[in-house]
């Protein structure tokens, strides 16, 4: 049923493009009417892609930047790039040199 509802739906929205097309052509020209519909379908697409940006799976970013959050342990290899970890181990050395750890900043 959510596949017939879908297709519908896709119907509904082609015949509303081509009425809101004859009305906006009829008013103005093609041209504005192309830039006015097609302006309508990118700023809906770019609220979608908005949406589903911000609604990722919280506990896997949470798990992906665990090792950053507590430099006294130092990152799984190949986990950072090269120069991430030695940032990451010239950061823990520098804690180290001034005496206090990294939980005590």
């Amino acid at each position: 049923m959510r596949v017939i509802g879908g297709i519908l739906v896709l119907v509904g929205l082609g015949f509303l493009t081509s009425a809101g097309w004859i009305l906006l052509e009829d008013a103005y020209s093609s041209l504005f009417a192309a830039l006015v519909i097609a302006g309508v379908y990118l700023g809906l697409g770019l609220i979608l892609f908005g949406i589903a940006a911000s609604s990722g799976d919280v506990a896997s970013n949470a798990a992906a930047e665990a090792p950053l959050r507590d430099p006294a342990t130092p990152p799984q290899t190949g986990s950072m790039s090269p120069l991430a970890e030695a940032f990451v181990i010239g950061l823990n050395a520098a804690y180290a040199a001034r005496g206090r750890g990294p939980s005590q900043r």
